[in-house]
């Protein structure tokens, strides 16, 4: 079935998140703590964090109208007193019940939070949760396109479906994250974090070349046989030979899973691979993992993505998880005490939605989404159309969701040169030495290389016969 073969995509393409606005020793390795429960560091009081309007280094986030002048509608979705905003996921899928449902939870709770302070300039948010189940992203683009200001902080598995139509509608978009190329280099489209099609950070790729000497002239590549998969695959693949990486083995699984994994698992010890790049989800790198075990061969690394940082690949793999490296551009949240906008989110989860997935990353890259519109809606004063408010976002060039997200600059659109990287192991996640030099993250300019292949192209206005003159 289709739809079920790309729900994998759902966790591929993030790229994310987070700057400290502190900095830590090396760690080489060393346990700092686990992700399960609520976290090893309590967070501040959740009345103190709740009722400062800054979050990190960002100041005044939202708060009362202070203009000095009389608000009134202004645009589609924006009234005297509400701006109406939409923000979509996937939870629904019958196939995978909660799909996502953190970009619903970290927009609840962002709403929640920036209305108790008074909303934006005044204007309390009306956040429109629409559930794609999977399927029907087009749908729900279109019932935002009737009365919505803009999308904010939320991402679906089918969003190349969409584009043309969000746009038909001159409808905004600042996603929590982006899957298809069409979505990734979209027009009135701002990512806090770009995912971009034409540059890729390689950070962990090179730390592990220099921790594995002689591993990358057998390297193998493994992902789900779905487009949006491969796509990711390629890109790697040509980021790893850019670095002298060879590849070995090169496959492609059943995205709705496999009844065994042993066979990939016999093809890569035939073939002696010594790296493998896994581009899919936790449970099925678990299950391959416990192939590995009954073979007792290993790759000597195994290289994947930021949606494996859930301590679900750790509850499915158990003791099976070996030579695991996850890149991530959040602040992990064992280390939430060194950031305190980490500790803020936390804290404000645990304020207005405690039962909610406070610790899963792309919650926290909607959050960051969320945070940017914020801004950027705030700068344009009384006056909040979709066109200052794009402009605003568009514009920005440093951005790090006030210590919440890794320095990125969203108005080239390019990948961010930072990352970190930690390690499942039986008891938790663990952080791994990647030599920090910006809080925890390594920010080495060669981190990021320029990719040469096709990879798609984004959706234009011109393709649906606008252009950002229309926009009011």
């Amino acid at each position: 079935m289709r739809s079920s073969a790309r729900v994998v995509a759902v966790c591929l393409l993030i790229g994310l998140l987070a700057l400290s606005a502190c900095t830590r020793k090396s760690t080489a390795n060393k346990k700092l703590g686990t992700d399960s429960g609520s976290g090893t560091t309590a967070p501040a009081s959740g009345a103190a964090a709740a009722s400062n309007p800054d979050f990190g280094s960002l100041t005044n986030v939202c708060g009362p109208n202070k203009t000095g002048k009389t608000l009134t509608a202004t645009d589609r979705g924006v009234t005297a007193d509400s701006i109406k905003l939409t923000t979509v996921s996937d939870p629904g899928f019958v196939g995978r019940p909660g799909l996502n449902q953190e970009l619903f939870d970290a927009s609840t709770v962002f709403t929640k939070w920036c209305n108790s302070l008074g909303g934006i300039n005044g204007r309390k948010i009306v956040d429109n949760q629409r559930d794609a189940a999977l399927v029907n992203y087009k749908a729900k683009v279109l019932e935002a396109c009737q009365s919505d200001f803009s999308m904010v902080g939320g991402g679906a598995v089918f969003d190349d479906t969409g584009q043309q139509a969000r746009l038909n509608c001159l409808l905004p978009d600042i996603p929590g994250y982006v899957v298809s190329p069409q979505a990734r280099g979209a027009e009135l489209l701002v990512q806090p974090l770009p995912n971009s099609l034409d540059n890729l950070n390689i950070g962990g790729a090179r730390y592990l070349t220099a921790k594995y000497p002689g591993t990358t002239s057998s390297v193998g590549y493994l992902t789900a046989n779905v487009p949006s998969t491969v796509i990711v695959q390629k890109q790697f693949e040509e980021g790893g030979k850019q670095i002298g990486w060879k590849t070995s083995y090169s496959q492609q699984y059943n995205a709705n899973g496999e009844t065994t994994w042993v066979p990939f698992a016999q093809g890569m010890k035939q073939k002696n691979v010594q790296g493998l790049v896994f581009v899919g989800e936790p449970a099925n790198l678990a299950k391959l993992e416990q192939a590995f075990q009954s073979l007792s061969y290993y790759p000597k690394w195994i290289s994947v993505s930021a949606n494996f940082y859930d301590k679900q690949f750790i509850t499915l793999g158990g003791g099976a998880l070996k030579n695991t490296y996850v890149q991530v551009l959040n602040v992990p949240f064992f280390d939430a005490a060194q950031s305190p906008a980490m500790t803020k989110y936390l804290s404000l989860f645990q304020t207005y939605l405690p039962k909610g997935k406070a610790q899963a990353v792309l919650g926290v890259d909607s959050f960051s989404a969320w945070l940017l519109f914020a801004k950027a809606a705030t700068k344009c004063g009384a006056n909040l159309t979709r066109k200052c408010m794009y402009d605003n976002a568009a514009s920005v060039s440093a951005w790090d969701g006030g210590g919440l997200t890794a320095p990125a600059n969203p108005a080239k659109g390019k990948a961010p040169i930072c990352y970190t990287m930690v390690q499942p192991t039986p008891s938790g996640f663990v952080a791994v030495d990647v030599k920090p030099n910006v809080g925890v993250f390594n920010c080495n300019p060669t981190n990021r290389v320029e990719l040469h292949g096709n990879y798609g192209q984004g959706a234009t206005l011109a393709s649906v016969g606008k252009s950002m003159s229309d926009l009011p």
